[in-house]
């Protein structure tokens, strides 16, 4: 009897040991007065800074468009290197972590502060960044046109429209369809008789060349077939491997978080550079609904995945790497909604709070399928979003502008697009400081002016410290601009003193940008 009763009281012990050691941590962040958040959402999800509760979010569940990273306007920031639960009441948030009590620091007294202090104590800048070449140039992605599988006289042709429209040279995007089967990552002999020298002849027309890389392998290609009674999947809880669907069809996708498999596509990216003169990688994974089956979970799988590009400064990714802090590529945010004045009011604020979460070179572009029925979109959508597109890190174009009807559209577009060489220099002067000092290229005004009444402008931005920039949003050539303290040149040399608020007017094929006299070269004027 007493040894039942021991085994009893043992078995009692363990079973409470358990379920404490499996339980969450759960914290309570308070609002201070006044105080403002952004965070979490690094794309599509909220408004921010946060104005309306939300209902429970597993960051360890999502695709990679979310981080366990949130900045106050008070100095405050919360952080953690593995994922989280949050819930926003509206005056707190509830945070449950299965790692450890997750707080919020104080690091200073303003935005800034606290994006700096939270970056260098817990994910330093490790000197890597963009080319600058990525920033100076067009990226011209020709799948709207072309097709899932661009064939090599179908990208020298659009390379030749390109040059002949008047537009510059830049980056030619391969799309993904490119491989003799999905999943292998070798050029297809079908649709290119000599790959390396399309390679070669378009270097010669003065382009890069990007290839369009996914983790997919055609379920009923050569590929899966060879790896099917191999661990190279994502496998469902029952073993069956995962299908998902994309432009490809459906397809299994690779499981990089398996040593073994990251190891082999690593190296067929490193052999597509060193054979065939491939100058860097569209790395595209979205739609996978099944990130959470991975062997490593989902967040080890997007860290995995943003590996890929290491030693490689001349990429793209259209999906973030979650929990992993700061990153250092260019992040493309492809926004899921209509190509509409709405899309572009949504691009110019999602990618400002995503500069402010880590993601110090984010640009934003339409996903295709929005752009299906381009005869249905305004043309001065296209040219608004050119305009925005132009004071991005990154200078994405994914329809032919040269084939707009509007001639007086046609020729504004061809002018914005040539015009962005114009702030090349100062890009890489900010990329340089930025791989450095974690600052972000792309600047909320609240950021750079604290506790000036900016805190919910989500309508313009800064350029570094040195361009205010005010993109034009809606079908007018004029809006209002909320200028900070300080002297703001605009194009033509006419200064305005600030604060200030007034209405301004511009020109179809100019950018409504200001340079601040203080920190920019404009030369004193009188106006």
């Amino acid at each position: 009897i007493m040894y039942k009763k021991a085994t009893l009281f043992t078995l009692l012990i363990l079973f409470c040991s358990v379920q404490l050691w499996g339980a969450d941590f759960t914290s309570r962040i308070d609002l201070l007065k006044g105080e403002k958040w952004w965070g979490v959402f690094i794309a599509g999800g909220r408004p921010m800074p946060f104005d309306a509760p939300f209902q429970k979010i597993d960051l360890s569940q999502g695709r990679g468009q979310k981080t366990p990273f949130m900045v106050s306007n008070r100095g405050r920031y919360v952080w953690s290197a593995e994922p989280f639960s949050v819930t926003y009441t509206g005056d707190s948030f509830l945070i449950e972590s299965p790692s450890g009590e997750v707080k919020a620091v104080s690091a200073g007294r303003t935005l800034r502060e606290a994006y700096l202090v939270c970056c260098h104590k817990n994910f330093p800048p490790g000197g890597n960044a963009p080319s600058p070449e990525l920033m100076t140039a067009p990226v011209y992605d020709p799948f709207l046109e072309l097709g899932f599988e661009a064939t090599e006289e179908a990208l020298c042709d659009y390379a030749d429209q390109i040059l002949k429209a008047g537009y510059p040279a830049g980056t030619l995007v391969v799309p993904a369809g490119w491989q003799s089967s999905i999943g292998s990552n070798e050029p297809s002999m079908h649709l290119f008789g000599d790959f390396a020298g399309m390679v070669r002849a378009l270097h010669g027309k003065g382009f890069r060349v990007m290839l369009t890389v996914t983790p997919f392998v055609s379920g009923d290609g050569p590929v899966f077939r060879q790896y099917r009674g191999e661990p190279m999947f994502v496998s469902r809880p029952d073993s069956t491997v995962a299908m998902a669907e994309w432009d490809g069809g459906y397809s299994a996708f690779y499981d990089l978080t398996r040593p073994e498999v990251y190891k082999l596509i690593k190296g067929r990216l490193d052999a597509l550079r060193s054979n065939y003169g491939i100058d860097g990688f569209l790395f595209d994974c979205g739609g996978m609904p099944y990130l959470k089956y991975a062997q490593g979970g989902a967040a080890a799988y997007l860290s995995r995945w943003s590996e890929l590009s290491d030693g490689c400064d001349f990429c793209q990714y259209t999906v973030s790497r979650g929990a992993s802090g700061l990153v250092s590529y260019v992040h493309n945010l492809r926004l899921d909604h209509d190509f509409d004045w709405d899309f572009l009011r949504r691009a110019a604020s999602d990618m400002v709070s995503a500069n402010l979460l880590g993601y110090p070179y984010t640009v934003v572009s339409p996903r295709v399928s929005k752009l299906a029925d381009l005869d249905r979109v305004d043309p001065k959508v296209f040219l608004r979003y050119l305009q925005l597109s132009s004071v991005m890190p990154v200078m994405n174009i994914a329809f032919a502008p040269w084939h707009i009807t509007d001639p007086a559209v046609a020729a504004s577009c061809k002018a914005i697009v040539n015009d962005r060489a114009r702030l090349g220099a100062y890009y890489e002067q900010l990329v340089g400081e930025s791989k450095r000092t974690a600052e972000p290229v792309l600047r909320h005004l609240e950021y750079e002016f604290p506790r000036n009444g900016f805190t919910d402008c989500d309508d313009q931005f800064m350029l570094g410290s040195r361009f205010l920039i005010a993109p034009l949003l809606d079908g007018k050539n004029s809006r209002m601009v909320r200028f900070p303290r300080g002297i703001w040149v605009d194009a033509s040399g006419k200064r305005y003193r600030g604060p200030l608020v007034t209405t301004v007017t511009a020109s179809n094929d100019h950018v409504l940008y200001f340079e601040s006299e203080k920190n920019g070269d404009t030369k004193k004027q009188g106006n």
